[in-house]
């Protein structure tokens, strides 16, 4: 049987162990974003980044889609300082997965990944990258996966990044940090044209469908759609002084 007194005190011992750990972890999350900004060539990187579902340790975008398209590459990284056990770790990694295209589990170690490790991680389907000092070394190269839609849509809307419905690329909805989620876009065609910026729209027919399912319970319009400011520059905006 424990007092009271040791019981506060072994909860304090939990507690503060458990808090350490984290913080020691988020002092090796820029350290991997300098490492997936150079290995992937990330135009957008986020730490502690998510949705209600998950928050992901590191989180970066890269384009892969060459001069022909605008697809993208999200690579998520859980990262851990090494004293957590590994099937863990690595189980936890892999649910990143429904958010993103790739994923990884970087760990602090001084000694190399071992055989059943890489077993397990390739088994599960995970990327794995040592951390040693003030380095990152892919370890294993994770597989890609095809993320659920809309969940992977709205992280990048967390990440202020929407997908334009006329080029499919993905582009700056305003800044992460900033308030205004929606600097860089316009509920108006005219202003959107004006001052270079992309342009938002509500879906009513989906939203009036979705209304009539049950799937929203009000009578609020949440179907949101983007075009990016090169397209309302290049495309709507001829066709806007053609008909004005």
């Amino acid at each position: 049987m424990i007092r009271r007194g040791e019981r506060f005190a072994l909860l304090h011992f939990v507690i503060g162990g458990d808090m350490a750990k984290k913080a020691l972890e988020k002092t090796l999350y820029p350290l991997v974003a300098r490492w997936m900004r150079r290995r992937f060539h990330c135009f957008r990187l986020a730490i502690n980044k998510g949705l209600i579902h998950g928050r992901i340790d590191v989180l970066g975008i890269s384009d892969i889609g060459g001069d022909f398209s605008g697809e993208v590459e999200t690579i998520a990284v859980e990262v851990k300082r090494g004293s957590t056990p590994f099937t863990n770790a690595a189980g936890q990694s892999l649910g990143y997965r429904i958010f993103s295209n790739r994923v990884y589990l970087a760990d602090l170690r001084d000694k190399p990944f071992n055989q059943d490790e890489i077993l397990i991680a390739s088994s599960l389907g995970i990327g794995l990258i040592q951390i040693k000092g003030n380095k990152c070394h892919e370890v294993l190269s994770s597989p890609v996966y095809a993320p659920i839609p809309k969940l992977q849509l709205r992280l990048f809307e967390a990440l202020r990044l929407g997908r334009c419905q006329l080029c499919t690329s993905l582009f700056k909805l305003g800044e992460p940090e900033a308030g205004a989620s929606y600097s860089n876009v316009s509920k108006n065609m005219k202003l959107a044209i004006k001052g270079e910026k992309g342009l938002v729209f509500w879906n009513r027919e989906v939203g009036d469908r979705r209304a009539t399912m049950k799937l929203v319970s009000d009578n609020f319009y949440y179907d949101r759609r983007f075009i990016c400011p090169d397209c309302v520059s290049e495309i709507l905006a001829p066709l806007h002084e053609n008909i004005s």
